[in-house]
């Protein structure tokens, strides 16, 4: 796989067509309240390995019953041959029936070829961590599906100053009203940290294509046309108020790794 990381990502609202006419927009899909997101660094001379592994790895997901991971590499604006798995839960419970990586390949493969998977595919990556996000509903707008996934999510991870979450999200909360007035945003999940580092939260737009952001209005023209030019300016200091630093990323989708 090559690089990846998290960014916002759009996708354009879809219209059912009857036989009466437009349809009103299918509702927004419920995302799952938890992601946990595996970020791997892969050494540059093992890619082609790496992925492999990646493949038996939902191999073996599929084969002892549980959800496979989907897989991103970082496409633009972030590190090279890194990539992302994300897995969604409907509770922390669901966790505890999720066996680790080696004990899926085991039951999937056999205690020798399970080994044998496990050891060669980890020798592929230099690093490798994890976190938890939480979803934020009240500040989101999701796409009307999450499956199959678009083909490339734009993350931006926010780390915040301590003490200054809550007053973020209550601007993400008028972000949230001005995009869905204006409209031409694409659609987007926002996340606060659960487990890894703290004070961060991420902002994720699902898109098919980098066209689509040449008619997405800027975040600065949104919450003019939504609430004037004075307040906008309020709003925007907010903002920065909290922010420490923001990084954003473009991650694709790779469907080969992901639906083995």
């Amino acid at each position: 796989m090559r690089s990846l990381r998290i960014v916002p990502v759009a996708l354009a609202t879809l219209f059912a067509a009857g036989t009466g006419g437009a349809q009103p927009a299918a509702p927004p899909a419920a995302p799952s309240p938890l992601v946990s997101v595996t970020t791997l660094t892969v050494r540059s001379s093992a890619l082609s390995e790496f992925e492999e592994y990646a493949k038996k790895v939902n191999q073996a997901a599929i084969k002892t019953g549980v959800k496979p991971a989907n897989f991103y590499s970082v496409g633009r604006g972030g590190p090279g041959f890194t990539y992302l798995a994300t897995v969604r839960y409907g509770s922390w419970a669901e966790m505890d029936a999720r066996p680790s990586v080696p004990a899926m390949l085991v039951r999937a493969f056999g205690e020798a070829e399970g080994g044998k998977i496990f050891r060669t595919g980890t020798a592929t990556i230099e690093s490798l961590s994890t976190v938890v996000l939480r979803v934020l509903p009240s500040v989101s707008t999701p796409p009307a599906s999450l499956d199959p996934p678009a083909a490339h999510v734009r993350i931006s991870r926010i780390e915040v100053n301590p003490g200054t979450g809550g007053k973020l999200e209550t601007y993400l909360g008028k972000l949230k009203a001005a995009q869905d007035k204006v409209g031409g945003t694409p659609p987007v999940i926002r996340y606060a940290a659960a487990l890894g580092p703290q004070n961060v939260y991420s902002v994720a737009y699902f898109f098919d294509k980098y066209a689509q952001w040449d008619s997405a209005p800027s975040i600065p023209d949104v919450l003019k046309k939504a609430y004037g030019e004075g307040e906008a300016a309020l709003l925007d200091e907010t903002s920065r108020s909290c922010i420490r630093s923001l990084e954003a990323w473009v991650l694709d989708y790779r469907a080969d790794l992901s639906r083995p």
